[in-house]
């Protein structure tokens, strides 16, 4: 993860109300739910994601959700995707997972709450930026548009640039 250069970090006041922002961005589709944790994890998973990282990823879903997911729930998940990710390869995944998300709204609070999730260590570095950008390109959208989302997203927690 060092060798990722930093796209935001996270103060510890900002990084404190992340469980919040999530939850504002929270689908209430049970399907949205999974296609936006798996775009999460694509991206928070794009330069390497530790159990630490796993763990605190899990920690802050199970306080937003509200759905019945804990902790255990979140790490079983978590190999499923893994494995998906190993037989069908990363851009498949981001392909199939960004087909679910139908018009801007719904793509625009899947990039958001991905990027969120992919801050749940209180830094997105470049490659999980990177991932959320060809999450874009999915949804014929520029960089620059993705960016926007991700720094809207980083401003629900009180972040400032």
């Amino acid at each position: 993860m060092a060798d990722s250069a930093v796209v935001v970090q996270l103060p510890p006041e900002a990084l404190q109300r992340l469980p919040g922002a999530i939850a504002s961005l929270v689908p209430k589709d049970s399907d949205r739910f999974i296609s936006a944790l798996e775009l999460g994890y694509l991206a928070a998973s794009a330069d390497g994601l530790d159990e630490k990282e796993r763990a605190q990823i899990a920690v802050t879903l199970e306080q937003v959700t509200g759905i019945g997911f804990d902790q255990d729930s979140f790490a079983e998940h978590f190999s499923d995707l893994d494995k998906a990710c190993e037989m069908l390869g990363r851009a498949e995944r981001l392909a199939r997972t960004a087909a679910d998300f139908m018009d801007d709204d719904s793509r625009g609070d899947a990039i958001r709450f991905a990027a969120l999730v992919a801050m749940a260590d209180g830094t997105l570095h470049e490659a999980e930026m990177t991932v959320l950008c060809e999450a874009g390109e999915h949804f014929d959208w520029t960089k620059e548009q993705v960016r926007a989302l991700v720094e809207e997203a980083a401003a629900r927690t009180g972040a400032t640039r």
